[in-house]
């Protein structure tokens, strides 16, 4: 019965003494895989410790279309430890892409504003952000909106937006000779103004003030572009002569005006000399 049991106590630590050597080898391998793990993700963090970073961006707040004089919108970046693997520059106007910059490919501006980019512009000679501006040529009306710039590369990514106005000024802005309705006893003043963006706003003057009965209309045209009109009506009686009328079409968000004044003698037939004049106010504001 001792024997057995002897025996069997044998047998029993044989087996403890080879569990027991996996079980250890098992350990040293669970260890050496948490280390792998640890010195593979601190390796992934530290390659991000310090990401992409935009360091200026330069985008007008309002311009004037058809400008002779060039337009840059810039997003200056730092691509910190990050490396240039992927990377590329997308500008954008509201959801339209502009413009496109593969790091190590030529830059390239989308069909549909490829008439307004220079796309030969370099902003510098760093081989990583050389192409990373858009330089505009005499822009139009319908670059305006939020213009946006996204750096990215296959580990990080940022962006940018500002809005910007590409404003029209009027083509043409007339003040009608007033008319003078001989049944009503009316004198009826109107003008015009044509191909404006965004949409403006007109008003007639009587005497350096607004007439007070008085109507505006515009129609949009097909390119985005608006014509406008007003027409002012005055009891004829009331009105001392000469008087000076005055025509206004401004654009508020542009802090641009311009206007006519028309000097009525009191005959549908002009006798005293027009007056024209004309008044461009125009403000530039960057972020």
């Amino acid at each position: 019965m001792s024997a057995a049991v002897s025996t069997h106590s044998g047998a029993t630590c044989t087996t403890c003494t080879a569990t027991s050597d996996e079980e250890a080898a098992g350990r040293r391998w669970a260890r050496s895989l948490v280390y792998t793990m640890t010195v593979t993700a601190a390796t992934f963090q530290g390659s991000h410790v310090i990401s992409i970073s935009i360091t200026k961006v330069d985008i007008p707040y309002v311009v004037r279309a058809g400008s002779p004089d060039p337009v840059v919108l810039d997003c200056n970046y730092d691509l910190g430890n990050s490396k240039t693997q992927g990377l590329v520059i997308k500008w954008f106007v509201n959801q339209d892409v502009l413009y496109q910059w593969i790091h190590g490919k030529n830059p390239a501006g989308s069909d549909e504003f490829q008439k307004y980019i220079d796309a030969s512009y370099r902003a510098s000679n760093d081989t990583r952000s050389e192409y990373r501006a858009v330089k505009l040529v005499r822009p139009g009306h319908e670059l305006s909106g939020n213009i946006k710039c996204i750096i990215s590369t296959i580990f990080d990514e940022v962006e940018a937006v500002r809005k910007m106005l590409v404003y029209s000024p009027e083509k043409v802005l007339r003040i009608h000779q007033p008319m003078m309705n001989e049944t009503t006893n009316r004198l009826i003043v109107s003008c015009s103004a044509e191909d404006l963006f965004p949409k403006p706003r007109i008003i007639i003057y009587w005497n350096r003030k607004p007439i007070k009965y008085q109507e505006q209309r515009y129609k949009n045209k097909t390119d985005g572009r608006y014509s406008a009109e007003a027409v002012g009506v005055l009891e004829a009686n009331k009105v001392k002569l000469p008087a000076l009328f005055r025509c206004e079409v401004s654009i508020p968000e542009a802090n641009y005006t311009s206007f006519q004044e028309y000097v009525y003698n009191g005959s549908n037939v002009p006798q005293f000399s027009l007056l024209i004049l004309a008044m461009n106010f125009l403000a530039f504001k960057k972020y």
